[in-house]
């Protein structure tokens, strides 16, 4: 499906991005290809934050409308982009997030538990600070929630 507006040409402008779900976007079209329905735009920093620069990909399928929000005839990509150059990735910061994110993943697994155990654990996580003592769940360090992990399992610690 075409959307009207969207081509080549927009290339370098700064424009408004609709999708259907509701979402929209506002950015600069980094680069746009219509036989694989896919539109980058890139995202600058704000001004207390440019160096929170971000592009994202998006299927032109799900895209509703592109509105131009500047004048038409300027382009924002600065002589860098224009040439195909991405900006600086601070690699450094990258392997540290993922040696965090993996920190916390081994930290909230289970060992020798269900996955139907992992998935409990899993929910009671997003909102409770828990741990694992064996196979037990140790709930804010208060309760405790033992296989089969059903509601009635539920009791309150007991220190030794």
């Amino acid at each position: 499906m075409a959307i009207d507006g969207l081509s080549e040409s927009l290339v370098g402008k700064k424009v408004s991005v609709k999708t259907n779900n509701g979402e929209s976007f506002e950015g600069v079209i980094y680069a746009f290809d219509q036989k694989q329905n896919c539109l980058a735009l890139f995202e600058p920093g704000s001004q207390t934050n440019k160096s929170r620069q971000t592009f994202k990909m998006l299927n032109t399928s799900y895209v509703t409308s592109v509105t131009p929000v500047a004048d038409s005839t300027e382009t924002y990509l600065n002589e860098q982009f224009r040439k195909g150059d991405l900006p600086k990735i601070n690699t450094e910061k990258i392997q540290e997030r993922a040696r965090a994110a993996r920190e916390k993943r081994e930290y909230s697994m289970g060992a020798d538990v269900t996955i139907e155990a992992q998935d409990v654990f899993d929910a009671i996580e997003r909102t409770l600070k828990c741990s694992w003592d064996g196979s037990t769940i140790v709930i804010l360090d208060v309760v405790e929630l033992k296989a089969p992990y059903k509601p009635e399992d539920l009791k309150a610690k007991e220190d030794g």
